[in-house]
């Protein structure tokens, strides 16, 4: 029997099955076109989303779900957020033995039919217990994980026995893993990060200058720390720490980061991007956050124009509607508020 199987055969799932190959972990990858596939099984490389990198011996593939579904009972989830609809739909399908897998979630991204996380999908839709699941997220460039550049993120789960089933397994010199019980949390600080390195890309793609830069990224990591704590229950100091502040960091200045480029794009004007080819979670997610948001009586300036211009509004209009409600502020001297203290 295979030790993992993940579900998704992209950068991360890639990354994945390298750092538990590392360790000395048979890995099993699901890809959904039969050629990845082969090509992961034959050259040992993945030749899509990885071609430089050569690829473990404990690593295959295979794009047949039934084989994939019944290789292990330890599953890791790397799949756009959009999937893991269908995804439940094929483990019904096939009608498997649920109770004895244990699962990791390394999606940052939110559900925006169900307006739903994944790990919270995954327990309604497929009846799995909270404890037998786990969350993975923080700073991560699947890119830079399988180079070995020192990287930690949190994992996190209500079971300690889960923790520690993932965690020792994937764990090595170079990526670590803090802890955390607050599911919740790490999994919200992975999708709220992404709504703002749009935004810090929309800024630097406009031109504007350092100090622009610098104040957005404070408003705006203002509004979704608001938003993760009063909507979703997530504690404080986990957002402020590796999987909401430090992914943020992590991501707003990269040129790795997709969702980092979809706002360089829009601020050009650029708007015929292909989703299924470069899928960016803070794109799919921003119209659900910024509508919870709103029901509850939240502040979103940064987030709403972040959303205008997704729509298609000017960048420079929508700046000027944002300069225009912060300058009300400042005038009000309205400060940031304390409710979380």
């Amino acid at each position: 029997m295979t030790d993992f199987a993940i579900f998704g055969a992209g950068a991360m799932a890639t990354a994945m099955g390298v750092l538990l190959a590392s360790n000395g972990h048979n890995v099993l990858l699901y890809a959904r076109r039969d050629e990845l596939a082969k090509s992961i099984n034959e050259k040992r490389r993945n030749m899509d989303y990885m071609p430089e990198v050569i690829l473990p011996e404990g690593i295959r593939a295979t794009s047949r779900f039934s084989e994939w579904i019944s290789a292990s009972d330890n599953i890791i989830l790397a799949i756009p957020s959009r999937s893991i609809l269908k995804f439940c739909e094929l483990v019904k399908a096939r009608k498997s033995r649920l109770e004895d897998k244990t699962w990791l979630s390394v999606i940052k991204g939110i559900n925006v039919d169900l307006k739903k996380t994944c790990s919270r999908i995954l327990v309604e839709r497929l009846k799995i217990d909270e404890e037998n699941i786990a969350v993975l997220s923080g700073p991560g460039f699947a890119t830079e994980i399988v180079r070995g550049v020192p990287t930690i993120n949190v994992i996190a789960s209500k079971s300690q026995d889960t923790i520690k089933l993932f965690r020792n397994a994937l764990a090595t010199e170079h990526f670590m893993l803090k802890t955390s019980d607050d599911v919740i949390g790490v999994e919200i600080g992975g999708v709220l990060k992404n709504i703002g390195s749009i935004a810090i890309g929309l800024i630097d793609g406009m031109g504007f200058g350092d100090n622009t830069r610098g104040f957005i990224f404070t408003y705006c990591l203002h509004e979704l720390i608001e938003i993760g704590v009063k909507i979703f229950k997530a504690k404080l100091w986990t957002l402020l720490d590796l999987p909401l502040l430090g992914d943020f960091i992590c991501t707003a200045f990269s040129q790795k980061s997709r969702n980092r480029i979809i706002g360089l794009l829009f601020s050009k004007n650029i708007k015929n991007i292909p989703e299924d080819s470069f899928v960016t979670e803070g794109r799919y997610s921003i119209q659900v956050i910024q509508s919870l948001a709103h029901k509850q009586g939240i502040s979103t300036p940064v987030m709403d124009f972040v959303a205008s211009v997704l729509s298609g509004a000017n960048p420079l209009s929508a700046f000027h509607t944002l300069w225009k409600v912060l300058e009300e502020d400042t005038s009000k001297n309205v400060t940031f508020k304390q409710w979380y203290v």
